[in-house]
């Protein structure tokens, strides 16, 4: 075998033990062809239309899971910076009379730029204070856009007569055109994220949402890994405003109200935080259960409520989370009967590993203290351990008692500590910062 192969099996086997999943790309097109021929089978309108919202909500939805499934940032202006996106693109085709196509781009770039300002002051907060922070910034933009009274941004009454990107067309074979857009753009952002997801860039995201301090000391910097974060998911909600402008020919400021924002919340959070299918789930379960009982709209805020207390309740993993219980369940019934065969094989491959010339042999060892041992994982950790103490191999020497977490020499001041918050310890330093006398 040569070098090129045996390179290309250590980084398989690297990627497995980690974890790290290939990007679903052949099986994402297969999806996309089928789902392509809808509009040519199903001669429907008002389900097209339907349909191309629900791919609308989704690509919404997947540029808010980054900030809140990943980084962990409950961030409410999320809704806002989609807005932005809207307006720059409406802004550009009718104000200065712009090809939608061109103000498309302007509308993804304006929401990055956004993102970008918004996350700036409130990187150094976390919790409820930064999503006051963001709260905060949504709601000056909605307000700013309606006290516009020079007419610039319409208003109250919105910026209506954005030029859609397929007018050439017949509305027919325009929303259909839509359709396969939306279709294509959210499968190109779902392989985006999920390939932040499985990348060493998402990890850091994902240690950063468990633990702020463990990541810096391991070299993560928060600012900078935060700062691009927001830029994908503003640039993200910047296409998805722009889609909306030009789809619904038009954007208002209720767009950025408290009912579109709360339910692109439960979206997130009934679908699944910090997945790539929750998004999608959520955005086609919450829309048709809306779309359902959209003739009683108390009714219909009562049943959203009620699911998401329900999957906050029962299921915290959201519905993604559920099937994924469920298809474990399938998988391990399947395979039931199998273990015998893989248990068999893994103490051939515990023998082979052992170095040879140390008398090690799988089989109960003749020491009663390990005799007595119960557990099937001792006595593998036990096995090659032979009588004499000069032919002890590191094999049987594996098991080592976990040592006790070192305690600080003393406590230092609060503002001291405040101070070196962010910064890896050094070797040879106490938690203080200050060098630690060696005395032997």
């Amino acid at each position: 075998m040569s070098d090129v192969d045996l390179a290309s099996a250590a980084k398989g086997k690297l990627a497995e033990t980690l974890a790290w999943s290939r990007t679903p790309i052949w099986p994402t097109i297969i999806v996309v062809a089928v789902l392509a021929f809808i509009p040519l089978v199903w001669r429907n309108d008002y389900f097209i239309s339907l349909f191309t919202l629900i791919l609308l909500f989704t690509i919404m939805t997947q540029s808010w899971n980054i900030t809140i499934g990943m980084c962990g940032i409950w961030n409410f202006g999320q809704l806002a910076i989609i807005a932005l996106g809207g307006y720059a693109t409406g802004l550009l085709v009718v104000k200065l009379g712009m090809s939608p196509w061109l103000a498309l781009l302007g509308g993804i770039l304006a929401g990055g730029l956004s993102a970008v300002i918004m996350v700036l002051p409130s990187i150094r907060l976390r919790g409820i204070y930064a999503s006051m922070l963001t709260f905060a910034f949504a709601e000056v933009v909605r307000l700013l856009i309606i006290a516009d009274s020079t007419g610039f941004t319409g208003g109250p009454f919105g910026l209506p007569g954005v030029t859609g990107l397929f007018d050439w067309l017949s509305p027919s074979w325009s929303l259909r055109a839509y359709f396969w857009l939306t279709l294509v753009a959210s499968a190109v952002v779902m392989l985006l994220v999920h390939r932040m997801m499985n990348s060493p860039f998402g990890m850091g995201l994902v240690s950063l949402r468990e633990s702020v301090r463990f990541s810096i000391g391991m070299g993560i910097n928060r600012r900078i890994a935060f700062i691009m974060a927001t830029a994908i998911s503003g640039l993200i909600a910047g296409l998805a405003g722009g889609l909306y402008a030009t789809f619904y020919h038009g954007i208002t400021p209720s767009f950025m109200g408290l009912g579109p924002m709360g339910a692109l919340v439960i979206m997130v959070v009934v679908g699944g935080l910090g997945t790539v299918r929750g998004p999608i789930i959520g955005a086609f379960a919450v829309t048709m259960l809306s779309e359902l009982l959209r003739d009683t709209v108390m009714w219909r805020l009562v049943v959203q409520g009620a699911l998401l207390l329900i999957v906050l309740a029962f299921w915290p993993a959201g519905i993604d989370g559920l099937l994924e219980r469920g298809l474990q369940k399938v998988r391990a019934w399947m395979n039931v009967g199998q273990g015998e065969g893989e248990g068999g094989a893994e103490l051939a491959v515990a023998a082979m590993e052992v170095p040879a010339g140390t008398g090690a042999a799988i089989a109960a060892p003749a020491d009663p203290a390990v005799e007595a041992l119960e557990s099937p994982a001792a006595v593998v950790i036990a096995v090659a351990a032979p009588k004499d103490p000069a032919v002890r191999t590191p094999a049987a020497t594996t098991a080592v008692p976990a040592a006790e977490p070192s305690k600080p020499a003393k406590k230092v001041g609060r503002f001291k500590a405040w101070l070196n918050a962010d910064q890896p310890q050094k070797a040879g330093q106490k938690p203080g910062g200050s060098k630690g006398d060696d005395k032997g």
